[in-house]
């Protein structure tokens, strides 16, 4: 993060949301909204200070609520920029922070800036938001918890300074249940969350390895373990004493006197119903669509998927480009992926967007569709049918094919009653003319 903060060919812009694009590739018009930090960028000097003499504490949103921090503070000790913001929602507008800070830069009064640029290409890397548990008690039962509450807890930087405490008491939890596939894998959220199996297996190996007599369950429907020794991973966490069940929990409620958490499972393997008493319980929740992911879709008018996700060109032949040339998807905001392949799909992108930046210029083959407004009776099932929104109607009510978004593939000449829209080079003359010649020979 550093290094491409302090790159001199690239502009970070934090604290800012994008509220139009309009063009195409290689003459992108974009507008953003940088939001107030509150504190100038280019004159705070990351002292602290003001952290300092705020009276002010709100729930710590990096560390998932687990902590407090300061109303004016920074993200997080390794948030790229190092500079703090100031959360007027919990300031009272006491001052002090602006009379303890030596050069000045903070200004309750900053106002939303809006910036305008033109760019070449795209490419979005929105990711994904978590599930927020429904079930299991989560939010009613003190030390049930989710994977990310975990990693956080467990984290040398985190809220417990890396000791792991369940969240009631502070005591440390001996007995730990993992219930996996939560919010997933059901008719609302069919698909598979793809990193919770092995992110239960990560942190119940390093609960283990720090902590030998912990007794850790790990419930779960199907172990999906697909990757370069993630199979091996798993062998050693079982070898290591730790319990996998494949079965779902039906039933967790509480002891009220201990707020320790009983737990009744189903044990497909064999048959029988068991209940396991633990001391905290760990929520694999599903992994959803980001709200930003779906506000960018609507501003830049990318296809999702019917998961919510943005959707490719192709899925196999074409699966960093969108249907939009020019802009270009990679991450979590596509689909469920891990570090590797967010990494893999990141490079390509870069790639790919970088080809057409590079030579200057982008060619496109001119089969495309061309509209004759004389025989266009204005039913607009070109518009309705296009996959690309290369299609509209300008102010004089003529229907306008964009040749830049337009990919040619004739969908909208085969649904006109009147001959209205046609491809070149693929006319129903030139057909006849074809067929013709044929019969001619």
């Amino acid at each position: 993060m550093l290094a491409a903060n302090r790159n001199p060919n690239i502009t970070t812009m934090t604290m800012a949301e994008v509220l139009e694009v309009d063009g195409y590739i290689g003459n992108f018009s974009v507008k953003v909204r940088k939001n107030p930090r509150y504190v100038y960028e280019d004159i705070c000097t990351g002292c602290g200070a003001c952290s300092d003499v705020c009276p002010i504490y709100m729930p710590n949103y990096f560390d998932e609520n687990l902590s407090a921090r300061k109303c004016i503070d920074v993200a997080f000790a390794q948030a790229v920029p190092a500079v703090w913001d100031l959360q007027t929602d919990w300031c009272v507008e006491c001052y002090a922070c602006v009379d303890s800070c030596d050069v000045h830069c903070i200004d309750l009064s900053q106002e939303p800036e809006i910036v305008e640029f033109e760019v070449g290409t795209i490419i979005i890397a929105t990711g994904w938001d978590i599930y927020e548990p429904e079930e299991y008690g989560y939010g009613k039962y003190d030390n049930v918890i989710t994977q990310i509450q975990l990693e956080r807890i467990i984290a040398p930087n985190g809220p417990t300074l890396g000791h792991l405490k369940r969240p009631s008491d502070g005591k440390r939890p001996k007995n730990i249940l993992f219930i996996n596939c939560v919010g997933s894998r059901n008719e609302e959220h069919p698909w598979c969350s793809n990193v919770c199996c092995l992110l239960s297996i990560k942190n119940s190996k390093l609960i283990k390895s720090e902590y030998p007599d912990s007794n850790i369950v790990v419930s779960y429907i199907d172990m999906r373990c697909a990757g370069k020794a993630y199979e091996e991973y798993y062998k050693r966490s079982r070898d290591a004493g730790i319990m996998f069940i494949n079965g779902k929990v039906g039933t967790l409620r509480e002891n009220p006197e201990t707020k320790n958490l009983i737990a009744t499972m189903e044990s497909i393997g064999t048959g029988g119903i068991i209940e396991y008493e633990a001391d905290l319980v760990v929520l694999s929740s599903a992994s959803l669509p980001s709200a930003g992911t779906n506000e960018i879709a609507n501003i830049l008018k990318v296809e999702k998927s019917p998961s919510g996700f943005l959707k490719e060109f192709h899925s196999r032949l074409d699966p960093i480009e969108t249907k939009i040339t020019g802009i270009y998807i990679c991450g979590s905001c596509q689909g469920q992926k891990d570090i590797g392949a967010t990494v893999n799909q990141a490079r390509g992108a870069a790639q790919a967007a970088s080809i057409p930046m590079t030579a200057g210029e982008y060619t496109i083959e001119l089969i495309r569709a061309q509209a004759n407004d004389e025989r266009c009776a204005k039913c607009y099932k070109c518009i309705e049918t296009c996959p690309y929104s290369a299609i509209s109607v300008d102010e004089a009510g003529k229907i306008v094919v964009d040749l830049i978004n337009c990919k040619g593939c004739g969908m909208c000449a085969a649904v006109c009653p009147s001959i209205a829209i046609e491809l070149r080079y693929y006319r129903d003359y030139q057909y006849n003319a074809i067929i013709d010649t044929l019969f001619e020979a």
